[in-house]
């Protein structure tokens, strides 16, 4: 065995600095107080020691790969990815190394794999995603050695290595999506034929940090993984996303080749992109499939969606934990209120108007252990709450009488000091109602509009939040349920900085009815879950575009594909016999399923859907529905709380 590298000096300290680091040992020793001889022992016993971290692999790591180390101590790089330790290779399955440390110091750490691109920057291609890091007590001899399994803690009963992708740092992720139903043009069928081809995207330049991967989403083989040599089998109607992983810098200069292969291996013809023409988070990418036998000849043209994920702009974050996948099975199953206490512009609605503090107090009230909000970011760029895309609204002053007088405004087009003055109307029956504008309403808990900071700030910490981001889908039929001009990345950073800022602490799971802002939540940060919210097969709306939001089963290989906690779906697809079994296989997968609608609106359906498996029921006026046997909130416990308090990283 070759001798391990020493890969981080011992670090200087005070005396004050040296005792401090001493503390865990002098707390855990058997001393006698009141000798004067305290200090003089832990003082003692804290000397400088070797600690050395071996690790197994159940698998060779891939090209470029290495493997990390980062922790609590200040030589572990204090969880941050840019200290954090590399371990040295003993052979392709065991890895090491050597840290000079404090032999009083208790230790938490993690292990990670990694890729270095050229500026030196490192990308996290998986890491141990255990809710508690794995742990070590002081070391009493001049070098301690410890042994370990890459994802594998005494945590892990079933021996199943709990492992997950990284959060992105100094790359970006490109996806090309092929998630519609009319992607080709094509010319000739006999020269190429779209409903039997192989798909490969191939980088033209190579570097460091450059990974292709794809998804064909099919249950329970949706994950992430290589290219065949020929390329993914399409036809119409698969869902193939291409996964790309690149460097910052490159983001302007990579050139990229779309390679058609025929069923039998042969090179058909190709498109080129430069990444430099992908403008803004998202588009439509317009690709002319050019000939592998004349240039000069067009076999088809391509109609390719496209998704830029930027990182999180805002602090770094580390390694210290995660609850992007904390949802243990012995929790109950959860009662969510939809929009707080229910949806108000309707008849009969509750005395609280929906997404208010009020509202959301009024669910708490009646136990519901979360509630339900919808996000929208105004012009001036403050997430405020509020279902719609848009409100109807008039001038002060004109008497409105008929429908056809009120004007719909968008929130993205209003700054938010406008937005609180405006008038708000909704029609009912046909009848023109007007309510007060947040600036009228003298009761603060009942202001409308309210800001994304003062719920998270005035709400208890044991009333969790489903923060559902609301982003407009196209529809299959043609049109969108709303413009957008805000930039995606943009959308979600804010949001996700005043989450991570002034959320923590609480229960909180995001969800979108966009696949791609799931991505995004989902590759930008690494603290909070993320669920695919979907309509299904309903015949309450019109379907969306995209083919991951059709039903149930294609929302849940999306989530397994990106690794999202789960998917919110709709209650209309579990009202048949199967209904078990479609939840049955989500829970195989590990992930949950928070059922949504108006079919979870009586007691004996929200009792209904909590008794077929769903992880939670959200629906409207938990004063009327909840389970009269459910006598508190789940979270109001001290030992839940508790382990919530990680969350903050302020």
């Amino acid at each position: 065995m070759s001798v391990p590298m020493l890969l981080t000096p011992m670090e200087a300290q005070s005396p004050d600095e040296h005792m401090q680091n001493c503390a865990a040992f002098a707390n855990g020793a058997a001393l006698v107080y009141g000798t004067g001889n305290e200090l003089e022992s832990a003082a003692a016993a804290c000397k400088p020691t070797l600690r050395e971290f071996n690790v197994r692999l159940e698998l060779p790591l891939g090209p470029e790969e290495r493997l990390g180390l980062t922790g609590d101590a200040k030589a572990l790089g204090e969880w941050q990815l840019s200290r954090s330790v590399p371990l040295e290779s003993l052979d392709e399955l065991n890895w090491q190394a050597t840290v000079p440390m404090q032999s009083c110091r208790q230790l938490e750490y993690r292990y990670f794999v990694y890729v270095e691109d050229r500026s030196g920057y490192k990308q996290i291609r998986r890491w141990e995603t255990h809710f508690k890091p794995r742990s070590l007590g002081p070391c009493s001899e001049l070098q301690c050695s410890q042994l370990d399994v890459f994802g594998i803690t005494a945590d892990n009963s079933d021996l199943k290595p709990q492992v997950h992708r990284g959060w992105l740092n100094h790359e970006v992720i490109l996806q090309l999506k092929f998630n519609g139903e009319k992607m080709f043009q094509v010319h000739d069928i006999e020269t190429f034929d779209p409903q039997h081809v192989q798909l490969k995207v191939v980088p033209v330049e190579q570097t460091a940090g450059l990974q292709v991967e794809y998804s064909k989403q099919e249950y329970g083989k949706s994950q992430l993984d290589q290219q065949p040599t020929f390329g993914v089998p399409y036809t119409k109607g698969d869902i193939i996303i291409f996964h790309i992983t690149l460097p910052l810098e490159r983001m302007m200069q990579q050139h990229f080749r779309l390679e058609c292969y025929s069923m039998s291996n042969e090179l058909l013809g190709s498109a080129n992109l430069l990444s430099a023409d992908l403008t803004g988070s998202e588009g439509l990418l317009h690709l002319p499939i050019k000939s592998a036998k004349d240039a000069e000849e067009t076999l088809a043209r391509l109609r390719l969606p496209y998704v830029v994920v930027q990182p999180y702009r805002y602090s770094p974050l580390d390694f210290k934990t995660t609850y992007a996948h904390y949802w243990p099975r012995s929790w109950p199953s959860l009662d969510v209120g939809h929009r707080g206490n229910g949806k108000s512009y309707i008849a009969d609605a509750p005395a609280e108007r929906e997404n208010t503090i009020a509202s959301f107090l009024s669910a708490h009230e009646h136990h519901a252990d979360m509630i339900e909000l919808d996000v929208h970011l105004t012009a001036d760029g403050v997430p405020v709450i509020y279902h719609d895309f848009g409100l109807r609204t008039a001038p002060p002053g004109k008497q409105i009488s008929r429908p056809d007088q009120l004007e719909y405004v968008l929130i993205k087009d209003i700054n938010y000091s406008l937005l609180k003055r405006l008038r708000i109307f909704s029609v009912i029956a046909g009848k023109v109602v007007e309510y007060p504008s947040h600036n009228a309403e003298s009761r603060p808990e009942h202001r409308i509009f309210t800001t994304l900071v003062e719920v998270l700030v005035q709400l208890p910490k044991s009333l969790g939040i489903d923060v559902e981001i609301k982003w407009p889908q196209r529809r299959q039929g043609g049109g969108s349920e709303a413009e957008q001009t805000i930039d995606k990345n943009f959308f979600a950073d804010k949001v996700l900085h005043q989450v991570i800022q002034n959320g923590c602490g609480r229960p909180i799971i995001f969800s979108s009815f966009d696949a791609d802002m799931c991505t995004m939540l989902r590759f930008k940060q690494n603290i909070f879950p993320v669920m695919f919210l979907t309509q299904g097969e309903t015949k309450k709306w019109q379907p969306f575009l995209d083919l991951r939001t059709r039903n149930f089963m294609a929302a849940v290989n999306n989530a397994q594909a990106f690794e999202l906690a789960g998917t919110a779906p709709h209650a209309e697809d579990f009202l048949g016999d199967n209904a078990p079994e479609m939840l049955k296989k989500a829970k195989d997968l590990g992930q949950i399923a928070v059922i949504w609608g108006d079919d979870c609106n009586s007691e004996e359906r929200v009792q209904y859907f909590a008794r077929i498996g769903a992880t939670a029921t959200c629906y409207d006026r938990s004063d009327l529905y909840m389970p009269p046997a459910k006598q508190d909130a789940f979270f109001k416990s001290p030992a839940l709380m508790a382990e919530f308090a990680a969350q903050c990283r302020i």
